[in-house]
């Protein structure tokens, strides 16, 4: 691939990334709602409540994985709720009915978005302590484990 093609495909995904991610103002408090409910998340007197019930800061980010113009939503919680990892991460995709399903729901540093895919979404590389990350491959339906780390 040569550097011009390289830069394009870059910006582009910048571009995506930017114009979608200015989406997540969008959302109304009940859609809020309805996204942190599907992330495992409660609330109660307008806070936001992980699993051992702190009060806590969602970082969410949407983006069009698969670029279908329909948004997905990655919502990240820090938390010393969440052990060694200090964080949980839910990806939020809408199946067929228009209902947000998570695909993640677990605890997680950080996650990186893999130039790899298949059907349409890039495989995802979710980070944590140590040298091995797993990574996760769309199948069709809903993320899966792909590649493991031996232990």
């Amino acid at each position: 691939m040569s550097i011009i093609s390289t830069l394009v495909a870059i910006t582009g995904m910048l571009v995506s990334v930017l114009v979608l991610g200015s989406e997540a103002s969008k959302f109304t408090s009940s859609e809020l709602k309805v996204l942190y409910r599907a992330a495992g998340l409660t609330q109660l007197d307008g806070k936001v409540l992980d699993d051992c019930n702190q009060s806590v800061q969602p970082d969410t980010e949407v983006i069009d994985l698969n670029k279908d113009g329909q948004p997905e939503v990655f919502i990240q919680v820090s938390s010393s709720c969440y052990g060694g990892a200090g964080a949980q991460l839910s990806l939020l995709i809408k199946d067929k009915s228009g209902r947000w399903q998570s695909n993640f729901g677990f605890p997680a540093g950080s996650y990186k978005l893999l130039d790899t895919q298949n059907k349409g979404y890039p495989d995802i590389e979710i980070g944590g302590s140590g040298f091995c990350f797993p990574v996760w491959r769309w199948n069709g339906t809903q993320y899966a484990i792909y590649k493991r780390c031996d232990r």
